[in-house]
Order: C-alpha cells, then sequence, then structure tokens
C-alpha cells in the first residue's frame, strides 16, 4: 500500500506534525529519512524490512552504505541519509558527555566514546586538548584494522599543529571484544608517541574500547608520566 492511501493519523508526516515527532515508531522515523518508495513498495515497508533485516537500531546505525545499498528499495541517496542521521546522533552523544573540565582520567574518555563499542569494524580518532587538558577538536583518523594502519605522521602532525594543542589522545575500538592491547598496537603507540614528542605534544593515553569495558596504556603503566 503507498502511504498516499493511508489514513491521515498513519502516515509519518501528518502523524508527526500533529501530535510530535516523538510520536513516531521506528519505521516510521526511518520511513520519513527514506522518503520515497519504489514501484511496489511504500518507504514505510522499506523501513520495516530494514529493522527486519538488522535486527536493532544499534546495529542498523552501524552499518556500511554497501549493505545499506543492497537493501531493496533504498539507493545509495537514502542509504547517505540514514547514515547521516545516525552519525549525527553519534556526534550528540559525544557532545553531551563532554564538559569543560579538563580530561583527567581514561573514565572521561570511554563514557565520551563509549558508543564505539558497538561498532563492527575498527577506528581511531585523534583527540587533540590544549594545555587546560580541555578537548578541542577531534578527528576520525582511520576506519578498517588499526594495527595494519599505515599512518601518514605529517597528516596527524598537521591535525595537531594546526589545532594548536598540548596534548592529544588515541582512541580506538576491538569489534572482536579483545580485552587488551595487541603487540601491533602497542608498536604503533610507541611509535605515534615518540615521534610527536618530536614536535613538544605529549600522548596523555592510548584507549581502546571494546565491548562494555575499556584497556587504557595510562592506567596499565605505559606512559610514566601525564
Amino acid at each position: 500500500m503507498k502511504i498516499a492511501d493511508l489514513p491521515k493519523e498513519a502516515k509519518p508526516r501528518e502523524k508527526a506534525l500533529c501530535f510530535g515527532i516523538e510520536s513516531l515508531e521506528n519505521h516510521e522515523l526511518l520511513a520519513l529519512l527514506i522518503g520515497s518508495g519504489v514501484k511496489g513498495q511504500s518507504a514505510i515497508e522499506i523501513a520495516k524490512s530494514l529493522l527486519e533485516t538488522f535486527i536493532t537500531l544499534s546495529f542498523l546505525a552501524n552499518a556500511s552504505i554497501e549493505s545499506l545499498k543492497k537493501q531493496k528499495g533504498l539507493n545509495k541517496i537514502s542509504a547517505l541519509k540514514l547514515l547521516a542521521a545516525f552519525e549525527l546522533h553519534k556526534r550528540l552523544l559525544s557532545q553531551q558527555n563532554a564538559s569543560d573540565f579538563p580530561i583527567v582520567s581514561s573514565q572521561q574518555i570511554f563514557e565520551r566514546f563509549r558508543y564505539l563499542e558497538d561498532y563492527d569494524y575498527e577506528v581511531l580518532i585523534l583527540v587533540m586538548l590544549n594545555r587546560k587538558k580541555e578537548i578541542v577538536r577531534e578527528r576520525r583518523k582511520y576506519q578498517g584494522t588499526f594495527e595494519s594502519c599505515s599512518f601518514d605522521f605529517k597528516e596527524i602532525i598537521g591535525d595537531l599543529l594546526d589545532a594548536k594543542c598540548s596534548y592529544f589522545i588515541l582512541v580506538h575500538n576491538h569489534p572482536d571484544g579483545a580485552k587488551f592491547p595487541s603487540q601491533n598496537d602497542v608498536i604503533s603507540t610507541v611509535i605515534i608517541k615518540d615521534r610527536l614528542d618530536e614536535f613538544g605534544i605529549k600522548l596523555l593515553d592510548h584507549v581502546i574500547i571494546y565491548k562494555n569495558g575499556y584497556y587504557s596504556f595510562f592506567d596499565h603503566g605505559h606512559f610514566k608520566t601525564k
């Protein structure tokens, strides 16, 4: 059935305008983002199919654009709209977990980037701080496998210098649930730390996030001072 053929109170747009966006169910919110359906399948039906395929919103939020494009009725523009909405939500959560206070513990970093525990691929985030150890900028640097990344030190140094930061923190996740850094994690961290020491920019910590927990290089004695 086409959305146009539905009663007014069942149409996502009209329902949202009359009763508020919070009145919409998950599939109706997704249908608004999808916009329009395809021949033989409405936006609502496409949305319901997405939820059946990915089971939870969390899995859907971390889906790749390639997997979304494979869904019947969903083109790359609609897929990008969905990814954009979920990315805004993640950034909002990150900002809500922020404070005007200095970063003094790995727990603060964990709470800020805890959403990474649901990712099924590895992400490396560069967190830049001023002399007061307040976060001034964040930048996602790599996506894939952290230990296999070919680091562009010029790019990292450029980001840190551009932010006029004094300190930085590395954050990445372990989708496989590993609770300890791999040998390559340790080696990569040492290389980055030593390279940036030459520029007078100190690595405060490297926090690895896994499901329901995290590992802090500083807390485990990898760094002598903070």
